[in-house]
């Protein structure tokens, strides 16, 4: 250190002072050191992007993501809970993810049953209606998903609906019934934005179709339940084999649909070619169908004064064929045998298809060769 002269007021200063202790003048510049920006320093979140926080207390998963802030009507802040997440890290990727495209917390967390629920109503209390047997339909196929009824619907995967269709227990027309439903209710949470993939598109029903699988009625079968039509609804089983209808489509046929007079049944369902078809009444059996339309019932099979519905009858169908000691056969067999008795006894393949509602691969379409040729599915059932 040395001593300098004030070059103010030539007073004795050291060179090392800042400033003059006489007059002040400034002698040393001092630069204070910039302060560094922290390396680690989080960007902040533009406002209304949500936020995460940590909640209080020894929690699993402590820390909550928080979307659509406002304010109530007493101007406190109300927010939706997106989820809570064991690390931060996992929470704020979530809210990002959120905020690429923001959805509706409340259906998020809708269940298979809570989706049902409003797909239903949509669907039958709408402006567009359905025939009772489409809703029924619906309902029975709806009852049959109960594994993934509780499921939160926006999580359900493929593999949960293949599980749930892959059940060997059901029918192949279940089945049908159950992945129709799957693809309508998809498409109504693709519609409202309750999901973003459809999932159903990559399920299959992996049983093998009824219509190509059963097992005919013997002659002796046959003979059992003509020896007996005093037991109730044996009538109704000869009714089904001699005319091949599925069980659906002669338990629905409305009263009206039944033409004693030009003697034929008018009805059908499942396909295009199954639906709109007339079948003759077999005169073997038209005093059975006379007998169960004299009371003016709305429909050929009641149950009582209601209904039949197609559960009620299958267990009808079973204990009169136990009664018969017949062996086990599915109502669906009774279509087979028909179809059968019409090849053995060398029935027109085409009638065949028609009357069964299979589909024709020619240029001559249904209506054209019916209403041309009723009197000849006449002849041709007429055979057995």
């Amino acid at each position: 250190m040395a001593l300098i002269k004030c070059p103010e007021c030539d007073g004795t200063v050291s060179d090392k002072a800042i400033s003059c202790p006489h007059c002040g003048y400034p002698l040393n510049a001092v630069q204070t050191p910039r302060r560094k920006k922290r390396a680690s320093a989080i960007k902040r979140r533009r406002n209304g992007s949500g936020s995460v926080v940590r909640l209080s207390g020894n929690r699993s998963h402590p820390f909550e993501v928080r979307v659509n802030c406002r304010l109530d009507q007493r101007g406190y802040p109300k927010y939706d809970v997106l989820d809570r997440f064991q690390d931060k890290i996992e929470a704020e990727s979530a809210l990002a993810e959120y905020n690429k495209n923001p959805y509706d917390i409340e259906t998020d967390k809708m269940t298979f049953a809570e989706v049902y629920k409003k797909f239903y109503e949509k669907k039958y209390f709408g402006t567009k209606k359905y025939s009772k047997s489409s809703e029924w339909c619906t309902q029975a196929a709806y009852k049959h998903c109960k594994p993934i009824h509780d499921a939160v619907f926006k999580k359900i995967t493929a593999d949960q609906l293949q599980d749930v269709l892959d059940d060997d227990s059901l029918s192949h027309a279940t089945l049908e019934h159950m992945k129709s439903l799957f693809t309508q209710m998809w498409k109504y949470g693709e519609q409202y934005d309750i999901i973003q993939k459809d999932v159903s598109r990559f399920v299959t029903i992996n049983k093998p179709d009824d219509d190509k699988i059963g097992i005919p009625f013997t002659k002796n079968d046959i003979t059992a339940l003509w020896n007996h039509l005093e037991i109730p609804y044996v009538d109704t089983i000869l009714i089904f084999i001699y005319s091949g209808w599925r069980i659906n489509e002669l338990l629905n046929m409305p009263a009206e649909h039944i033409n004693l007079e030009k003697a034929y049944f008018f009805g059908g369902s499942k396909t295009e070619s199954g639906k709109n078809r007339y079948v003759p009444i077999h005169t073997k059996i038209m005093p059975l169908v006379r007998n169960r339309m004299k009371n003016n019932a709305p429909y050929l099979v009641m149950n009582g004064s209601r209904k039949m519905n197609a559960l009620d009858y299958r267990n009808i169908f079973y204990k009169t064929l136990r009664t018969l000691k017949i062996k086990r056969h599915t109502p669906h067999d009774c279509r087979h045998t028909f179809a059968s008795l019409l090849d053995s006894a060398g029935a027109n393949e085409m009638a065949i298809k028609l009357m069964l509602g299979h589909k024709i691969k020619n240029d001559i379409t249904k209506e054209r060769y019916i209403h041309k040729n009723l009197e000849e599915l006449r002849k041709n059932i007429e055979l057995i």
